[in-house]
């Protein structure tokens, strides 16, 4: 049976790995609204010299009013993705501190059982040794 530690360890994993999918999703978005932001931004540019350039063909203003609706619309998606994502990369920093820790408190156990069974053996080896010099003295 694995350590309860190990486990908590590998639970953290899947859970960092889950965010991280999250957070990939979430950084696709955000660069996906970028763009249309941009693009957006271009096509008005573009409408904004056409209609200076030919004043009597449509309602610049209107077009305009349009523009601005769909920009905040944009932009407050932006926002809204945004804190999503420092929202998710706040929890991966917890739960990667929380993983950490279960690694150093496993570490920590793993020495401490390793420095009591090497104290063990040597103090079996001491015994073996006195005994062996005990022997090797009786005999003489």
């Amino acid at each position: 049976m694995r350590n309860s530690l190990q486990t908590l360890g590998r639970i953290k994993k899947f859970e960092l790995d889950e965010l991280q999918r999250r957070l990939a999703a979430e950084l696709t978005q955000e660069e996906n609204l970028e763009n249309k932001l941009k693009k957006l931004i271009t096509d008005y540019e573009t409408e904004k010299a056409f209609a200076q350039q030919n004043p009597g063909i449509g309602d610049f203003g209107a077009y305009t009013d349009l523009y601005l609706k769909r920009r905040r619309a944009l932009e407050k998606q932006l926002e809204a993705v945004r804190s999503r994502i420092e929202k998710l990369r706040d929890e991966m920093a917890e739960i990667f501190k929380e993983r950490k820790t279960y690694e150093i408190v496993d570490d920590n156990r793993r020495r401490r059982r390793r420095k009591e069974i090497d104290a063990r053996e040597q103090k079996m080896l001491d015994e073996i040794g006195t005994n062996a010099y005990i022997k090797k003295h009786q005999e003489t």
